[in-house]
């Protein structure tokens, strides 16, 4: 497969099929040995999480995407949300309106294994949630509902991010996951602990958030590239 071009992933993806049929085999009598265990593996690349720049994503807030009605604000707080806290999909389909408190200008989340994490909002983020509450022509515990009145979903939240992120970006994925990346790859180039970016996103452990330095050390490479000092080292002053 590596003669003939197949790329590390295909390789890897192809030779685990074989090791679950060869383990499958030898569970049923059918083989004794593994003679996948000589296999060496190429090394993978590692694949940086998409990252939305941060001009598009002031352009995305500045200009006048959303429409000034419930439906406009709700898309508006819950982008807003997913880039502001970094939370995942299913944190922000659970959401409750018991979650946010405006007085502390935090939400509740829970995230994996039911853990909770509080995390601050901004004031802008806040009265655009509680603006499109009370104009919203149903009554719900939701903090956030669909055109009809129902309880989010996964395709109707990926749907409007993926809407509003293909203005502003060139993205071939604009998921809202990619907001999430955002968020963390945002913060730690503008300065953030990488610990504390790892509280915001709930992740169990740090080298979960590690993946994100990987962006933040290639802006540094291209600052440095950019930079006079790097210039006239090339030319040997």
């Amino acid at each position: 497969m590596m003669r003939v071009g197949k790329s590390p992933r295909t390789i890897h993806r192809k030779v685990s099929a074989l090791r679950t049929f060869s383990k499958y085999a030898r569970r049923t009598g059918r083989m004794k040995s593994n003679p996948l265990d000589s296999v060496v593996l190429p090394k993978l690349k590692k694949r940086l999480p998409e990252v939305v720049p941060e001009h598009a994503m002031r352009e995305l807030f500045d200009e006048s995407v959303f429409c000034d009605d419930w439906k406009g604000r709700r898309d508006r707080s819950m982008l807003a949300l997913l880039y502001e806290t970094g939370i995942r999909l299913s944190e922000l389909i659970n959401l409750k309106l018991s979650d946010l408190d405006d007085g502390r200008q935090n939400i509740k989340v829970y995230g994996k294994g039911s853990k909770e994490r509080l995390i601050p909002i901004m004031s802008q983020t806040l009265k655009s949630i509680s603006s499109h509450i009370i104009d919203r022509p149903v009554k719900s515990d939701d903090l956030f509902v669909t055109d009809s009145g129902k309880s989010l979903y996964p395709s109707f939240v990926y749907r409007r991010v993926n809407y509003y992120l293909s203005m502003v970006s060139s993205l071939h994925k604009c998921s809202p996951h990619v907001l999430r990346h955002t968020f963390a790859t945002h913060l730690l180039n503008n300065g953030a602990e990488l610990a504390a970016v790892k509280e915001l996103l709930g992740h169990a452990s740090l080298s979960s958030t590690q993946v994100y330095t990987h962006h933040t050390m290639a802006k540094l490479k291209e600052f440095h590239r950019a930079s006079p000092l790097d210039r006239r080292s090339e030319q040997g002053d």
